[in-house]
């Protein structure tokens, strides 16, 4: 039995239990898991507030509402209650169970602490994801590691292996401490999967804070543990944990830097759940054609035997689903037969979404050059994140800027992206735009659900694209490529002007003009990523590579 601790899981789109990312790619692997029948029991928090309801101002000021959901409709509560101990107080907390289930094999309970018996400050634990650092942020990781552990005591469960993914629920490493009194025996039951490389990912709390909270475990000596006068999660993790891993095989090499003390950190680069991102409209042909692609994804490498035109159909169909959702939700106007472009994440610094945008007459004169091209951008930048909540303003006030000079350059923003959104820009666009500072990107996984439909990256050489990437056969890389041990910057002139060129001279002259090369590029895409950079074949990496090595 694995136990699987995450801050946030995406299961479904009405769900406001994720954030992006990291949550998406949670569901994911609890699909894998569940498609597999790997006996596992999945623990996060539920959040009744959500992460973020997003609305963009007149002058693309980024608006934060609630996302208020009906949990009611997902989860039931289960009559059940465990205790957690905050600094001299002992409160309760409850469980809700993910109903419409993904089989037998999974469970996935998500811990609540808003009960009458508690105080408001620990009620208020289960308002907002992500919402605010400090004693909020530590007391919810208290709630997720050490409430979550003895939920599964609770429920009767032993398990054999602790996935943590993130520090967020490292503080389950106190309780295992505490009962084991073993360090070697704590480390034989504990995974750390991290997943950036960005300090802020890192969560760390004063050590006086830490101490004040968790003053009941009397067998922690937090001073062993302190650096910098705070206690670091990751690092707290990384140190009892037998085995850590990264998310790719470049961020394997980033997070030997960030954790010294760990040589021996291996990688399991991320993937998607292909039946989970692959549109209906494909589905259908997959099935027709590559019967059996969907338990086995590997099969997806014979998707050379489709008849081109009838793919190429399909996709224009999707994209037809996309254009329509473009100008309902905007005043874009775009147009079916134009070169669209996504640009898609979350949006902060260290992405550059709006890389493509630093040049703008340029890009103006590559528009008027050909037919056309349309970006669509999406993306939510956290409340404190001045830095993302300006690039949002930047790519508003380029979509003014270029309408009032150009019909032949569209630019449109759709709000709050999610998962129901996601589903529609990874496989209607034409062209899927990732522009992260190298080596800043750990794995990224929104290009393969782009890849997977057929739709073509054009990338930075980090994160995946570095081990997927084939130049000019299954998309396209910006910027020089690094060799795997080389982590410095890159350079946002440099990577700028290599896109427009890769832009003007490969992708918008072979799109308009060359229809079989572009459709050839569409299933070399949907052959070589489909069959690797899916979940399936990471689950299984976990299986086989960490899982049963900590067992033994």
């Amino acid at each position: 039995m694995i136990a699987y601790f995450v801050m946030e899981v995406g299961l479904e789109g009405q769900m406001a239990t994720y954030s992006g990312g990291l949550g998406v790619l949670a569901g994911d692997t609890l699909m894998s898991f569940a498609d597999l029948g790997v006996p596992v029991v999945a623990v996060t928090l539920l959040y009744r507030g959500g992460y973020l309801q997003q609305r963009i101002g007149p002058r693309g000021e980024q608006i934060e509402y609630e996302q208020r959901w009906y949990q009611r409709k997902f989860l039931k509560k289960l009559d059940l209650k465990v205790e957690v101990p905050f600094s001299d107080r002992v409160q309760k907390a409850t469980c809700w169970e993910y109903t419409p289930g993904l089989g037998d094999s999974l469970r996935i309970f998500f811990l609540d602490a808003d009960l009458p018996e508690n105080y408001p400050e620990i009620r208020n634990l289960n308002q907002r994801l992500y919402w605010a650092n400090g004693i909020y942020r530590l007391r919810q990781e208290i709630l997720l590691g050490i409430g979550g552990y003895r939920l599964l005591k609770a429920l009767g469960y032993e398990p054999q292996v602790y996935h943590m993914n993130e520090s967020h629920s490292a503080l389950l490493l106190v309780e295992l401490l505490k009962e084991l009194k073993d360090e070697e025996k704590v480390r034989r039951r504990c995974l750390f999967t991290t997943h950036t490389p960005v300090p802020v990912g890192h969560d760390r709390f004063p050590v006086n804070m830490v101490k004040e909270e968790l003053k009941s475990y009397d067998h922690m000596n937090w001073d062993r543990e302190v650096e910098d006068g705070h206690i670091n999660l990751s690092k707290l993790a990384v140190k009892y944990s037998g085995y850590v891993n990264a998310v790719s095989l470049k961020h394997m090499y980033v997070s030997r830097e960030i954790f010294p003390e760990r040589e021996d950190i291996d990688y399991v680069t991320n993937g998607v759940h292909h039946v989970r991102w692959i549109h209906e409209e494909l589905k259908g042909l997959f099935n027709y054609y590559i019967p059996g692609w969907n338990s086995n994804p590997m099969l997806l490498q014979q998707v050379h035997f489709i008849p081109s035109h009838l793919l190429y159909e399909k996709h224009e169909r999707i994209k037809g689903q996309l254009i329509n959702l473009v100008n309902k939700q905007t005043d874009a106007s775009f147009s079916s037969d134009v070169l669209t472009i996504g640009i898609a994440r979350r949006i902060t610094p260290y992405k550059r979404n709006d890389l493509i945008l630093m040049d703008i007459n340029r890009l103006i004169e590559i528009a008027e050059s050909c037919e056309g091209i349309q970006l669509v951008f999406a993306g939510k930048s956290h409340p404190r994140d001045e830095g993302g909540k300006g690039i949002i303003k930047n790519i508003i006030e380029a979509s003014h800027y270029v309408k009032s000079r150009t019909k032949r350059l569209k630019i449109a923003f759709i709000e709050n992206y999610d998962i129901d959104t996601a589903k529609i820009l990874v496989s209607g666009c034409d062209v899927w735009l990732n522009t992260p500072k190298r080596p800043y990107e750990a794995c990224g996984t929104s290009g393969m659900k782009a890849g997977m439909n057929g739709v073509l990256n054009f990338s930075t050489w980090d994160g995946w694209w570095l081990e997927g990437g084939i130049e000019g056969i299954n998309g396209w890389g910006i910027g020089p490529k690094p060799s795997w041990q080389d982590n410095t910057p890159s350079d946002d002139l440099q990577d700028m002007k290599d896109l427009y060129n890769k832009l003007q001279y490969n992708i918008v002259p072979t799109y308009y003009t060359k229809r079989e090369e572009w459709v050839k590029l569409m299933k070399n895409s949907i052959a070589t990523i489909g069959p690797f950079f899916n979940s399936h074949r990471m689950v299984n990496e976990y299986i086989s590579k960490i899982h049963i090595n900590l067992l033994r």
